[in-house]
């Protein structure tokens, strides 16, 4: 057997989880437009030709060579996991290795480009940074969420992007303003929001002087405060946002305590928000110890580097005749006066003249294009931090502004390069060492990429699964607009009906989340037990060996777990891409088995191979999803004139190459001993092969 199918041990729960929803056309996630009206094609080349002259230079510099030109089978494969999320369906994949046009891979590059399942993956990407959440206490992320969808859909450029993240301010669940997701992924704590910012979109991380002067960086206490003083004033939430609600007091008492529990936790939720300018103030902490200032003092806002940003400080002055309630004279002594100083870093950070903006991102596109950044980490540079190939990140750095920060078509230009078209390295870069791109990265799947080409094993076109931009929002929106709507004694009236008819599908989400729980426990419990078991019955899959499959599956499922049994049934509504279910999935979702992000901290997926992760696959998805329910592949395999080409089928759907002729030798012969079932033994082995599971 070809040495790239030796597969791992995975894990066992496969507990589909996500909200059911109708289907949506392709359309609803297409780009606004397509990527040859804006920037021709022509052009994109002659910027990709740089590229490749820069890193070809750099290259001669190290005394090393480029690694050759991949053949059709890979890159299709590669385009489709790069650009899009998954891999190339059947119809996909022979449709482009028929074509014999001199242009079909950059043809290729640019419908994947231009098609919907573009705006799904690249909402991966924004959702790990962002540590995106569909629920945190009080706060639905899912406007957050929509917010970036659309973004992506329309091509809204980066800066512009980062400019709204940075200012946005208004009620969290009002339709428009799911900007405000970003700092309120911190409620309550700018300080950890500036740093994440700072960290996000300039790579530098300054938390660690947050309480003392940086160990390991010039950044001092104090810079970190003045930095901080940008979101001076900020107020986590909107106060303004429900002015309806008059007498809503005098109601409250007259209802039970359960009633006026809902009622309040209801308006403590539609009041989530932002608001304040920024008054450009922080104070030093009690604690502050060196001697350029004492603790308590005032701190007025400044930038770490590149240019200063010029805030006009000025004293409160009431207007003649304005009157003030008892709230805002406190909030007046307490709070210096906004001087918009959050629209002032927003203006700093985002400025093409800031030494660090365009590169950061342009060095973050790279790493996710090829595997590793030309700096790294991508998010940690010093006053000493050298690129891999210095001109060549100048070169990026200058194709992130020329294209005014539009980030798909930059990456239109990295997926243009022939550094794209390149083979990977046939070992591991020695510790230590710096990545210098003979040619992309070998990588394993991401989560997302893994859980989406499953999927397209199911079904025809999954992508035709895409929901609307909004449908997950949609509901958050209209529980706003009903909030606002209404006075103090139909908000009582709502809460009551509600609560009669909640009281049915509150019982079953507790019921549900007591099953995953023990699921989740059962799943840990088994898993040592039952690895000795699972390794050998990989290897008599696939050696064919149905007679020790069936003892060994029958001996599994005696300590509990049955083979082709989910451990939890999804329903069909849950079999659509990973960037339409909640963020991130539960816990024990085939998703974060294969190292989904928890979304506590930036950048903390996982793409490392785990000895506890086949039978998630083989107790369940494979079995129930794939070969044995309605899928596109079993179609196929069905349909399929003989064995031969049956052999072709699994190999085109999964690996997206033909199989080699020792390869169709041997599979073939394994179907005359033992029938046309080897078949789903080659599936499940292809499935399980590095082969699959690697992105090369």
């Amino acid at each position: 057997m070809n040495p790239t199918f030796r597969v791992s041990v995975l894990s066992l729960a496969l507990v589909t989880a996500g909200l059911s929803a109708q289907t949506a056309a392709p359309s609803q996630q297409r780009p606004a437009r397509t990527v040859e009206s804006v920037r021709p094609l022509a052009k994109v080349q002659q910027d990709a030709a740089r590229l490749d002259t820069a890193l070809q230079r750099g290259l001669q510099k190290r005394g090393e060579q480029a690694l050759p030109v991949v053949d059709d089978a890979t890159f299709v494969r590669r385009a489709y996991l790069g650009v899009i999320g998954r891999i190339p369906t059947l119809a996909e994949t022979e449709t482009f290795l028929a074509d014999q046009g001199a242009d079909k891979r950059a043809t290729l590059l640019d419908r994947l480009l231009d098609s919907p399942g573009r705006t799904s993956h690249f909402a991966n990407f924004w959702f790990d940074l962002m540590r995106l959440k569909s629920r945190q206490q009080n706060l639905s992320g899912e406007p957050f969420a929509h917010w970036l969808r659309q973004a992506i859909q329309q091509d809204r450029p980066y800066d512009d992007v980062v400019r709204d993240l940075l200012t946005a301010s208004g009620p969290a669940h009002e339709q428009g303003n799911g900007a405000t997701g970003m700092l309120l992924r911190d409620p309550n704590m700018p300080h950890d929001a500036m740093a994440n910012a700072l960290r996000l979109f300039l790579g530098t991380r300054m938390e660690c002087a947050q309480c003392h002067n940086h160990p390991f960086d010039h950044w001092t206490q104090k810079d970190f405060y003045g930095m901080a003083a940008f979101f001076g004033g900020l107020r986590y939430r909107d106060e303004n946002a429900l002015p309806n609600l008059v007498g809503l007091r005098s109601e409250l008492a007259a209802v039970d305590d359960r009633v006026r529990q809902q009622a309040l936790q209801l308006v403590r939720r539609m009041n989530q928000g932002l608001d304040g300018k920024g008054t450009g103030v922080e104070k030093l902490p009690a604690d502050y110890k060196y001697d350029d200032g004492k603790p308590g003092n005032p701190v007025l806002a400044e930038t770490i580097f590149g240019a200063d940003t010029k805030l006009k400080y000025t004293d409160a002055k009431k207007k003649e005749g304005q009157r003030q309630t008892a709230r805002e004279r406190m909030r007046a002594r307490e709070q210096a006066p906004e001087v918009d100083s959050r629209a002032a870093v927003a203006d700093w950070m985002t400025s093409p003249k800031n030494p660090m903006f365009a590169k950061v991102m342009a060095n973050r596109m790279w790493a996710r294009t090829f595997g590793a950044g030309l700096v790294e980490p991508i998010d940690d540079w010093k006053k000493d931090t050298e690129a891999v190939h210095p001109e060549l990140l100048e070169q990026i750095e200058k194709l992130m502004l020329d294209v005014d920060f539009d980030l798909r078509q930059f990456e239109r230009v990295l997926v243009h390069t022939q550094l794209f078209q390149r083979a990977v390295p046939e070992t591991d870069t020695p510790a230590g060492q710096p990545v210098t791109f003979r040619g992309p990265m070998l990588r394993r799947m991401t989560a997302e990429q893994m859980w989406d080409s499953l999927l397209t094993l199911v079904f025809a076109d999954v992508d035709d699964r895409l929901r609307p931009l909004d449908e997950r929002a949609k509901p958050v929106y209209d529980q706003y607009a009903e909030v606002k709507a209404a006075d103090a004694k139909e908000l009582l009236a709502m809460v009551q009906e509600r609560r009669g008819a909640g009281a049915p599908m509150r019982m079953q989400e507790q019921k549900r989340q007591e099953e995953a729980r023990a699921a989740m426990q059962k799943d840990k419990d088994l898993q040592q037990r039952a690895q000795p078991l699972v390794r050998e019955l990989v290897q008599a899959r696939r050696a064919g060996n149905q007679a020790r499959v069936a003892e060994l599956a029958q001996q599994l499922e005696q300590m509990g777990l049955p083979l082709g049994q989910r451990a939890a049934r999804g329903r069909e509504g849950d079999l659509v891409r990973a960037s339409d279910l909640a963020q991130p999935a539960p816990p024990n979702h085939l998703l974060r088995q294969f190292g989904q992000s928890d979304r506590e901290t930036v950048d903390a997926m996982s793409s490392v191979a785990t000895v506890p992760q086949v039978l998630t696959l083989l107790n369940g998805f494979l079995d129930q999803r794939v070969l044995e329910g309605q899928s596109a592949l079993r179609a196929a395999l069905e349909t399929a004139a003989d064995g031969a080409r049956r052999v072709r089928i699994a190999f085109l759907s999964t690996l997206n190459r033909e199989p080699s002729e020792a390869e169709t030798q041997e599979w073939r012969k394994a179907i005359a001993i033992h029938g046309e079932a080897v078949i789903k033994d080659l599936v499940w082995v292809l499935c399980n092969s590095n082969e699959f599971r690697f992105v090369r």
